[in-house]
């Protein structure tokens, strides 16, 4: 009686640590460090029903797009249902149409032709000096995993179409139930340099949890096979008791491939191998990987959509010029949804 009395006590100061850093961003914009820990904390001890109640205080209301067409397909309410349901029930949705040969080969070379940040193998390499360069896939690398500077992404007039896409958008709210912020922007080559799986290129088992609530967007850029990574995502686990009390004992950390194994069964371990311009939306609240590269590499750009910008903290990243006039006129009257990049 009296350990359940506890931890009544202690799941109600957590939230309440939440709830002051709430307030905190309301004036600052800046989660305090302690109450996004609590949030983590919550999320491990009651398995994910304490983000479900923090989303329910903290949505905001939808907004009718013009439509919900774009580069996915062209959905009606009735499409955007369906794929709405497939996620709630697996925790991710591959689209039948995948982005125009057009979009797909302007990011692939954007990827051949740009200075890149090297990401050292583990997190003492950050105390060195980053070193930039660009990534040829036909030469032998010199790093696991090459990152896209967030700034020049959002400029460029390409992610910007992405983001303020309809279709995007529309499959975004659907699945939050509220108004989307369009949040952490991302591109990366992952190569061969290392095959073993490796923390810091995200290439061991983990949860996210940079937000209570999200959506995110992964475009394949180059074909994808068991050799050059493919994504992976264990069905189901994005669900409130989805993951077992054992493994989130672990807190927000990495699990090895036996983890994952002892536990879930084969049929609900998806391996996402596919041809390039395929767009996956997953809910990587989910236990998710990239699998290790073996052989060659590959280029995947990420955007995600959020119901709050509370949660992890991220360098300031402006859109400082815009696409064309239509696009510049559409952030500007929606700056509740880009506010993060305003």
């Amino acid at each position: 009686m009296f350990q359940t009395l506890r931890k009544k006590i202690s799941v109600l100061r957590k939230f309440a640590e939440i709830r002051r850093g709430f307030v905190e961003f309301e004036k600052t914009g800046n989660t305090p460090p302690e109450a996004y820990s609590q949030m983590i904390n919550l999320f491990c001890e009651t398995k994910g029903y304490s983000n479900d109640l923090i989303h329910q205080i903290i949505k905001t209301p939808k907004r009718r797009f013009p439509s919900a067409s774009g580069i996915l397909g062209n959905y009606t309410n009735e499409d955007i249902g369906k794929i709405t349901s497939t996620l709630k029930e697996k925790g991710y949705y591959i689209f039948e149409q995948g982005i125009s040969d057009e979009i797909g080969n302007y990011l692939l070379e954007l990827g051949c032709n740009t200075d890149l940040a090297q990401r050292p193998l583990d997190s003492e390499g950050y105390k060195d000096k980053i070193v930039y360069s660009k990534f040829n896939p036909t030469l032998v690398p010199k790093t696991i995993r090459y990152d896209f500077d967030e700034q020049m992404l959002i400029n460029d007039p390409i992610i910007q179409k992405i983001m303020t896409d309809f279709s995007v958008l529309s499959v975004a709210q659907s699945y939050l139930g509220c108004l989307p912020k369009a949040d952490v922007t991302g591109m990366w080559w992952h190569t061969d340099y290392s095959k073993e799986p490796n923390a810091e290129a995200a290439t061991m088992w983990h949860f996210d949890m940079d937000r209570v609530k999200w959506l995110k967007f992964f475009f394949y850029l180059t074909d994808v096979t068991p050799d050059t990574g493919p994504h992976c995502f264990i069905e189901g686990s994005h669900r409130t008791n989805g993951i077992p009390k054992h493994l989130l004992k672990h807190g927000y950390a990495r699990l090895t491939d036996k983890d994952i194994e002892d536990y879930y069964p084969k049929e609900k371990y998806i391996e996402y191998n596919a041809k390039r311009f395929t767009v996956i939306a997953e809910d990587t609240r989910g236990l998710h990987k990239g699998k290790a590269v073996t052989k060659g590499s590959r280029l995947i750009f990420q955007t995600q959509y959020s119901d709050h910008l509370f949660g992890g903290t991220y360098s300031s990243k402006k859109i400082v010029r815009f696409a064309n006039p239509n696009i510049e006129e559409f952030i500007k009257s929606n700056k509740d949804i880009y506010e993060r990049f305003l």
